[in-house]
């Protein structure tokens, strides 16, 4: 019987202290951003852990929140709001009959980029690293879109999920925003260039090499790609042309002599062939093309009899 009425004292005794935050105590106060501008919609939470709970409420259109009906407690509050970093502090009131000062909070932005920024980056790049050409794209307007400063790291990324989707107009308008952003940088040329040519758009692809000082190049990796690209589009002259600007960067670059000289021997130039085949023995005897490239001398030697 006792421990009977034990449970019906428990039961009895659970929703009071359930409800047990409450009172006849107000707090009230306004959320600001650092520009002293009003946040409105602002989620503003209170909690009494010793009291069993809490509530919240939402600022109105002038940042302004209220709420009328809580007891004397050490309240948490936790203020946040979208685009701001949140913020968490205590309000003492000792007793619901106290009437307190309004407790005004100002927000800040948040250090670094926002939540949905660095969310459109990881899935725009996860998806382009798919192949997911539609999501990628989507992902990168949405960057372009809150942070437009960020354009010539995104406008290439952009051609290239169009190519995908075989947009051509949208290809060509994302190249030149990129040439344009910066006209100085080779790389984007080189980038816009093979880009353009590998979805199909010979003629603007050659136009942004045009735009290129071989001047100013510094290496030479964006010839050599592009030789590569030519060769196996069986577009042998072009591969020639820009393997040999490879090699006027890097006169030490064997891969670049051996691909030259495999072109040479698609145009039948055997003189020419020869020369690079040899050169990529003197360079590197050990190398990785120098039995294929002394293979070929060999063949060579055979056909002219020397």
């Amino acid at each position: 019987m006792k421990r009977f009425l034990a449970f019906a004292v428990i039961a009895l005794a659970t929703p009071v202290m359930a409800q047990d935050w409450k009172g006849v105590g107000r707090l009230q106060g306004q959320v600001t951003g650092s520009d002293g501008k009003p946040v409105a919609g602002a989620s503003v939470k209170l909690d009494c852990a010793a009291r069993g709970g809490g509530t919240a409420v939402t600022t109105d259109k002038k940042g302004k929140w209220a709420y009328l009906g809580l007891a004397g407690c050490r309240w948490e509050l936790e203020v946040s709001a979208e685009g701001f970093a949140t913020k968490a502090f205590t309000v003492n009131m000792p007793s619901d009959q106290m009437r307190m000062p309004p407790v005004d909070v100002q927000l800040d932005k948040p250090k670094g980029p926002p939540p949905e920024l660095m969310a459109a980056v990881k899935n725009g790049d996860e998806a382009f690293a798919a192949k997911n050409w539609a999501v990628a794209r989507e992902n990168y307007e949405k960057i372009l879109e809150m942070r437009p400063e960020l354009g010539p790291q995104v406008y290439q990324k952009l051609a290239q999920a169009y190519a995908g989707e075989k947009n051509s107009a949208k290809v060509i308008e994302y190249l030149e925003k990129s040439i344009m952003a910066d006209p100085s940088r080779t790389d984007l040329r080189f980038m816009a260039a093979q880009s353009a040519l590998e979805a199909d758009l010979k003629e603007k692809g050659m136009e942004f090499l045009a735009g290129i000082d071989d001047a100013v190049v510094k290496g030479p990796d964006g010839y050599f790609n592009l030789a590569v690209y030519f060769l196996r589009s069986s577009d042998v002259p072009n591969a020639i042309t820009y393997f040999t600007k490879a090699i006027a960067k890097d006169d030490k670059l064997g891969d670049a002599y051996y691909w030259r000289g495999m072109s040479y021997l698609r145009e039948n130039k055997l003189g020419e062939a020869k020369v690079d085949m040899q050169k990529v023995l003197d360079l590197d005897p050990a190398g990785q093309y120098a039995e294929k490239a002394k293979g070929i001398l060999e063949q060579l030697k055979a056909m002219s009899g020397s």
